[in-house]
């Protein structure tokens, strides 16, 4: 039995796997935003996101080398992100 696909012709299963790739980018891409505009981390929303940021970066912080913080920062944070993206759209298509 087929399953029920959406308006956009995807499963419900792709659908989710496409949410949680984009909440977990946006993690990250919040956390980077927070470094570079410098909130300090006494707030409760920098910490809780800094917290959730770190174990899903992976492997990225440190991978390459960058002259400046902020450009590091844009790197670890933003690869971690476009690779989260990447990989949900992959098992999205391939579960839906």
């Amino acid at each position: 039995m087929a399953a029920k696909k959406g308006k956009k012709g995807q499963s419900p299963v792709a659908t989710l796997i496409n949410g949680a790739g984009f909440l977990v980018a946006v993690i990250l891409v919040l956390h980077a935003v927070f470094v570079l505009v410098d909130i300090p981390s006494a707030a409760g929303l920098e910490s809780s996101v800094a917290q959730a940021a770190g174990p899903l970066a992976l492997f990225f912080p440190g991978l390459v080398d960058a002259p400046g913080h902020v450009v590091q920062v844009l790197l670890d944070f933003g690869l971690a992100a476009c690779f989260w993206l990447l990989l949900a759209a992959l098992l999205s298509r391939v579960f839906g």
